[in-house]
């Protein structure tokens, strides 16, 4: 990807096809965190920012496996590498009052054209007088307006058996340094009587036509140096708040080649 005029960008689904860059391991304790990135196509032009699809995942266990022992994740915030484009001119614009409460059908009809990703979501549900049971969610993501400022991507979790729905809203800040973008996301306080998020992946993928052209809603080139045919670069942090305090912070590198050499 290259430094430019445009900012960095992506979040946050298996991407055919793509080179994922290894999942990474913290540990503080008994908490187990994990964080994996990765963009496809990687074969990318040099200096011409081309169309990719941008990929991010994570994972939190218990190192002892208990259920109850897994203290609930408050925050995840993902910061990308600054050489990049986010392009979103043109793009229709979700609220978060059409999507929830909504299921994933309505939600598409209503915001079909504003969406910009999609992913999945796995959770503990912890239900007073019921045992814990496990939870996956299909998750869409949506362009969002603005928040005092800052892009917002709507990312709609919509869970089939038991029926329910909830909105993670990542508000979207310009850096400085090696990580250019950061995606910051909070568990919503409904949610936080009941779900313990384990597992988020997240893809930002999407092209369109505006004003007489054709779009991406994230770009990247190769950064290789003159004279090299391929760059390995830190690619992604995570960073997790934990409710009882602790935060845990892991980076992955990617890896690209120029097109064509």
């Amino acid at each position: 990807m290259r430094a430019g005029r445009a900012i960095a960008a992506a979040a946050v689904m298996l991407l055919c096809g793509a080179l994922p860059a290894g999942a990474e391991l913290t540990q503080e304790g008994d908490l187990i965190a994990s964080f994996a990135g990765s963009l496809s196509p990687t074969a990318l032009p040099r200096n011409a920012p081309a169309p990719v699809a941008v990929r991010v995942a994570g994972d939190v266990r218990s190192a002892t496996g208990a259920a109850d022992a897994l203290p609930q994740l408050h925050t995840i915030k993902v910061a990308i590498n600054r050489r990049g484009r986010l392009f979103d001119r043109g793009l229709p614009i979700c609220e978060v009052a059409t999507i929830q409460p909504a299921n994933e059908r309505a939600a598409k009809r209503v915001c079909g054209g504003a969406i910009v990703g999609s992913g999945h979501v796995a959770l503990r549900a912890h239900i007073p007088s019921q045992p814990v049971f496990s939870v996956t969610a299909k998750l869409l993501a949506f362009n969002g307006p603005r928040r005092n400022g800052h892009k917002l991507i709507l990312a709609q979790a919509y869970a089939r058996k038991p029926p329910g729905a909830f909105v993670l809203t990542f508000v979207v800040r310009k850096a400085k340094g090696t990580f250019g973008t950061t995606m910051t996301t909070t568990l919503p306080r409904s949610a936080r009587e009941w779900a313990y998020l384990t597992h988020f992946d997240m893809t930002l993928r999407r092209t369109y036509d505006y004003r007489g052209a054709r779009r991406s809603y994230v770009s990247a080139a190769c950064p290789a140096p003159p004279g090299f045919r391929s760059a390995l670069f830190p690619f992604a942090r995570a960073t997790y708040g934990f409710a009882d305090g602790r935060r845990l912070v892991t980076t992955v590198a990617g890896r690209c080649t120029v097109k064509g050499s």
